[in-house]
C-alpha cells in the first residue's frame, strides 16, 4: 500500500505532508523512491549512465559468492546405462539399419543407371551375351557320357507323356466338378 502512495506521490498525485515524513524516516521507502526515479529516468531516456560507480565491484562480489558446482561427463559404460540412451538406441538401431538399406538401394539403382547410359558404342555389346563365340553349343562338361545326353526323340516321348497325363487330369476334374454339381441338388 506504502509503495502505491509513493508511486502517486512521484506522479504529484497524492502529496501530503504526513507523507513526506515519513519517506524521509523509513529506508526501505527511500530505496524505493530512487529504484522508481531510476526506472522513470530509463523509460523516458533522461540518463545515460544508470549504473552506479560500485556496479562492477557488486557484481564481481556476486560473481565470486556464487556456488561452484563440479560436474563431470559420465563414462561411456555408465552412460549406455542412463535411460535416456537406452530409449535412443531402441530408436536409432532401426533407423540406422533403414538408412543403410536406403543407401545401398540407392548405390544400386546409381549403378545400374550410370551402366546403362553408356555411349553408342556400349549399345551394341550386349549386357549378358548368352550365345557362345564360335556359335555352337557345347556341352557342359567334356567327360560327360554320351548315353546321358538326351536327343529329340526323347524330348519328343516326354511331351507326349506329359500331354497325355494334362488330358487325363482334365477329364477327372470335369467328371469330379459334374458328380460334385448332382450331388448337391
Amino acid at each position: 500500500m506504502q509503495k502505491e502512495l509513493l508511486s502517486a506521490y512521484i506522479d504529484g498525485e497524492q502529496v501530503s505532508n504526513e507523507f513526506t515524513a515519513k519517506l524521509c524516516q523509513d529506508v526501505e521507502l527511500q530505496q524505493s523512491w530512487t529504484n522508481y526515479h531510476m526506472v522513470r529516468s530509463v523509460i523516458r531516456d533522461e540518463s545515460e549512465v544508470i549504473l552506479g560507480t560500485d556496479f562492477t565491484a557488486k557484481m564481481s562480489a556476486l560473481i565470486d559468492a556464487e556456488p561452484v558446482i563440479q560436474v563431470s561427463q559420465p563414462t561411456p559404460e555408465e552412460a549406455e546405462k542412463l535411460p535416456f540412451m537406452q530409449k535412443m538406441r531402441s530408436l536409432l538401431f532401426p533407423l540406422a539399419q533403414i538408412g543403410v538399406a536406403a543407401a545401398v538401394c540407392l548405390v544400386a539403382v546409381w549403378g545400374v543407371q550410370s551402366f546403362n547410359v553408356g555411349g553408342s558404342a556400349q549399345k551394341d555389346v550386349p549386357v549378358l551375351q548368352t550365345s557362345p563365340f564360335n556359335s555352337g553349343v557345347q556341352e557342359v562338361s567334356y567327360n560327360a557320357p554320351a548315353k546321358d545326353v538326351v536327343t529329340t526323340e526323347q524330348l519328343e516321348q516326354k511331351n507326349k507323356r506329359i500331354g497325355v497325363m494334362l488330358q487325363n487330369y482334365e477329364l477327372q476334374r470335369r467328371i469330379y466338378a459334374d458328380n460334385q454339381t448332382q450331388q448337391g441338388k
